[in-house]
C-alpha cells in the first residue's frame, strides 16, 4: 500500500478482514508517525486499530460477505501545542448492541481513553471519530560517528 503524501490527509479501505485491518494499521502508522509525536502515534494507532477491529468482528457478522472499512485522517496546520488530529473509521455494516463482553469489550473505553472518541450509527452503517491535539514529530538530529 501506497501512503500518500506526508503532511496530507490519508484514505485507506479495504476489505473487513484481520489482515486488511492491520495492512490499514501500518498504513496510518507511517504517515503518522512523520507528523506526531511517537507516544501519540501509539496511542492513535492502538485506537484505530480497536475501531478497525470492531469493524472486523461486529459489522458484517449477519451478512454472507465481507464489506468495505474504510479510514480518513487529516491534520490541522500547525498550531502553539501541535496540531489537530481527526480520523474517521466507517463501514456500511450493522451495529451490534454490547452484550456481556467477558474477557472482550474494552475497546471502545480504549478508544475514549486515547482520544476524543465519538460513534455514530445507523442504517447506513458506523462512523468512529477520533480527535487528539499531536505535539510535531521529534527531529533526530544527525550527530557525527
Amino acid at each position: 500500500m501506497d501512503v500518500p503524501q506526508r503532511t496530507g490527509a490519508l484514505t485507506l479501505s479495504a476489505t473487513a478482514t484481520r489482515a486488511e485491518a492491520s495492512t490499514i494499521r501500518r498504513g496510518f502508522h507511517e504517515w503518522l508517525a512523520h507528523l506526531a509525536d511517537p507516544d501519540a502515534v501509539d496511542d492513535l494507532t492502538l485506537a484505530v486499530y480497536e475501531a478497525l477491529a470492531n469493524v472486523v468482528d461486529h459489522a458484517y457478522a449477519a451478512s454472507v460477505a465481507r464489506g468495505e472499512m474504510r479510514l480518513r485522517a487529516a491534520v490541522s496546520a500547525p498550531r502553539v501545542g501541535g496540531r489537530d488530529l481527526v480520523v474517521t473509521i466507517s463501514d456500511d455494516g450493522a451495529w451490534r448492541r454490547p452484550q456481556d463482553p467477558g474477557w472482550r469489550g474494552r475497546g471502545l473505553g480504549l478508544m475514549h481513553t486515547l482520544a476524543r472518541a465519538s460513534v455514530t450509527s445507523g442504517s447506513g452503517g458506523t462512523t468512529v471519530q477520533l480527535r487528539r491535539r499531536v505535539a510535531p514529530a521529534r527531529v533526530r538530529a544527525l550527530v557525527p560517528a
